[in-house]
């Protein structure tokens, strides 16, 4: 499987098991959910920085979107956030703080290995 097949089908089981919407998604990344729908059906380039907000979101390191062994990808977010009655404003104020914190625990880590 081609390297954007398999990231577009990942998005796409990711949203699933998220149970977000189309359109959640989209609100999330400021598009339109046509956009999200051609990005999961492998009809459109992923832009970089969409692919950074998208693990973000779903509490992934990017190249966990590359996954092509299904076991892993399930265990990957069997533990990720979710909370009920969420808005897509709310995701990016989250996602934001996800950032930092994986900075932080990244710096750190380097500091006492480097």
């Amino acid at each position: 499987m081609e390297t954007n097949q398999l990231l577009s089908r990942n998005l796409k089981k990711l949203r699933e098991k998220f149970t977000y919407t189309q359109a959640f998604v989209a609100d999330y990344l400021g598009i339109t959910a046509p956009a999200v729908n051609q990005y999961e059906n492998d009809a459109r380039s992923i832009p970089e920085n969409v692919i950074e907000k998208l693990a973000l979101l779903y509490n992934v390191e990017e190249f966990d979107l590359y996954e092509d062994d299904p076991e892993k990808q399930n265990l990957l977010t069997s533990f990720a956030f979710r909370a009920d009655e969420i808005i897509a404003e709310d995701m990016v104020t989250i996602s934001r703080f996800k950032k930092i914190i994986t900075n932080y625990i990244n710096m750190s880590s380097a500091l006492i290995n480097g």
